[in-house]
């Protein structure tokens, strides 16, 4: 009778997470578990355990918390939560006229397919992990993919930076305004509880930057199945240089900080239908940022 009781409660227990697992959780679902009497520790582990999540956070859902019971742990968690879930690190398209949009990363790859063999075997000689590149091995998307792809072992030279690309011809991050406004939110050493732990360098790389001021916005061209830097353009380790008036290579930009660790981004005159990238000018002082070559690049639609 005994084993049959706890097989039940085993089942039970099984059956209870598998739901968990397939059920979208959402504001009123964390509202209503906690009007059931379900402590803290019992609905972070439901929202972790959950496969889909729509939670979003403001100062009225904080009320709406509080007045249904929940501590200031549930409420820290959920917040950090939503930052994570909504994209409010990193680069958003701030003016969509609805949610704010995240402008997803791209990993820049050498334009000469493949890697070179003198290049694996400088590698192997200084200790340089390359990850996936040494297996042949190259995931196709997500921080996998940055870590294959993005493994090329850039030197200090400028030349080295110019024969980079972002594979596509578009960005997938589409922004249909020429007036667009973008807020950088960078995470720093405190705010370490957003990251994943496959995402570790990106999150070391994004910890070394203090404001926009260190991106510049750089005009990409279309070469078929990828995006280059625009021929001639000049790089030094103060980055590219050149004006949108004069060769397109670099777009300027105002930045407005809003706190400590989140600015905006605005342009005093439409940008031109193209593509772009915001790329960090003072990643080759970063022995990280230069196995990790990443960009956040846009495409504004309408060129010829």
């Amino acid at each position: 009778m005994k084993k049959f009781i706890v097989f039940i409660c085993f089942v039970f227990a099984v059956t209870t997470q598998v739901n968990a697992q397939n059920e979208t959780v959402t504001n009123q679902t964390v509202l209503e578990l906690l009007k059931d009497g379900f402590s803290s520790e019992d609905i972070i582990g439901m929202i972790e355990n959950s496969s889909t999540r729509t939670i979003t956070f403001n100062i009225q859902y904080m009320r709406d918390l509080k007045a249904a019971g929940a501590d200031s742990n549930l409420i820290q968690y959920i917040q950090k939560l939503t930052k994570a879930d909504f994209g409010f690190e990193g680069v958003l398209w701030w003016n969509t006229g609805d949610k704010p949009k995240k402008i997803y990363r791209s990993q820049f790859e050498k334009e000469q397919s493949g890697f070179n063999l003198g290049t694996l075997a400088a590698a192997a000689v200084t200790g340089v992990v390359v990850g996936s590149a040494l297996s042949g091995s190259a995931p196709s998307s997500g921080a996998g993919a940055a870590m294959g792809a993005g493994a090329i072992l850039l030197g200090s030279s400028g030349k080295d930076v110019q024969k980079l690309a972002i594979m596509g011809q578009t960005s997938k991050n589409v922004v249909n305004t020429t007036r667009p406004v973008f807020r950088f939110y960078l995470p720093k050493t405190d705010k370490e509880s957003f990251s994943k732990e496959a995402d570790g360098w990106y999150h070391s790389i994004m910890n070394e930057v203090q404001s926009p001021n260190e991106f510049q916005l750089v005009v990409m061209k279309q070469k078929k199945n990828r995006r280059t830097f625009v021929d001639g353009a000049s790089y030094s380790v103060a980055g590219f240089s050149g004006s949108n008036a004069k060769s397109r290579v670099v777009v300027d930009f105002e930045v407005n900080e809003i706190n400590n660790n989140t600015f905006e981004i605005s342009f005093k005159e439409d940008l031109e239908p193209g593509e772009y990238v915001f790329f960090w000018k003072n990643g080759l002082s970063s022995d990280l940022f230069k196995q990790h070559v990443f960009g956040f690049d846009f495409t504004i639609p309408g060129a010829k």
